[in-house]
């Protein structure tokens, strides 16, 4: 809880000018995108705590636990936009690469066209910002493009970074494929969810590597409880040391 306190109050002041950055960009891109239709569109989000911050099968972290809250608006015609808000703790306070960071504050835009009932594609573009201490020293932010196909078979993803992932720990641009499902479990209301990715990093930190993970989660009321293993392979472990190493985490999620 400590940590967690520390690091929303030494964020605050970074977080409040990003935020106030990003509220103007998405009131454009809100303005932009609405004009050409007369859709009603929609806000969504969802507000998660949870004891570890993971993103293909890596702890962004430190394996300490994270508040995390989404909002997004669907415009009604295809396009939709967003922002994503977590704690943040990527690199290890001992490294030399130390930036100070403790704050991720993402947003995003995008397409989303429908073949049919079942099976649609969406295209969206990533900006990943780090806040931290002293992160203008070293810059962790970079952008990728994501498409995603939807089917009754489950999710298959293409993503590709425009610039050098993970900013200045990085030399290269990098791709990812990934297949994510999510299987009912009879009528007990719970969901077995499965996901299975490889990210090339070679070019741009020195190895490929596969991540997976495996959870199950259940409804109770408003929120939705989810246990899961996730890590990496070996290789991933080699790239990014323990907060790669497999692991269970729990978190609880409310949609608003």
């Amino acid at each position: 809880m400590n940590y967690l306190l520390n690091t929303w109050k030494s964020a605050a002041k970074y977080s409040l000018i990003v935020v106030i950055k990003t509220l103007h960009l998405l009131a454009y891109l809100m303005l932009f995108f609405t004009l050409p239709s007369q859709a009603d569109g929609s806000f969504y989000g969802h507000a998660t705590v949870t004891t570890d911050h993971r993103a293909y099968g890596v702890s962004l972290t430190q394996t300490d636990p994270a508040v995390q809250v989404l909002a997004g608006y669907d415009v009604g015609n295809g396009f939709y936009l967003g922002t994503f808000i977590s704690t943040f703790n990527f690199i290890d306070d001992a490294s030399p690469y130390e930036a100070g960071e403790n704050l991720e504050t993402d947003v995003y835009v995008g397409y989303r066209h429908l073949f049919n009932e079942e099976v649609y594609l969406s295209v969206t573009l990533y900006q990943y910002l780090i806040q931290g201490s002293n992160a203008a020293d070293i810059s962790l932010d970079f952008t990728e493009l994501m498409f995603d196909l939807y089917t009754p078979y489950g999710q298959f993803s293409f993503s590709h970074t425009l610039n050098d992932i993970l900013g200045d720990l990085s030399q290269d641009k990098a791709y990812r494929v990934e297949y994510n499902k999510s299987l009912s479990l009879w009528d007990t209301g719970v969901s077995l969810d499965m996901q299975l990715g490889w990210w090339d990093t070679e070019e741009a930190l020195g190895d490929a590597y596969t991540y997976f993970n495996l959870g199950l989660s259940y409804p109770i009321g408003p929120v939705t409880a989810c246990i899961t293993y996730n890590g990496t392979d070996n290789a991933g472990q080699d790239l990014f040391g323990h907060i790669a190493d497999p692991t269970f985490f729990a978190k609880a999620t409310w949609v608003f």
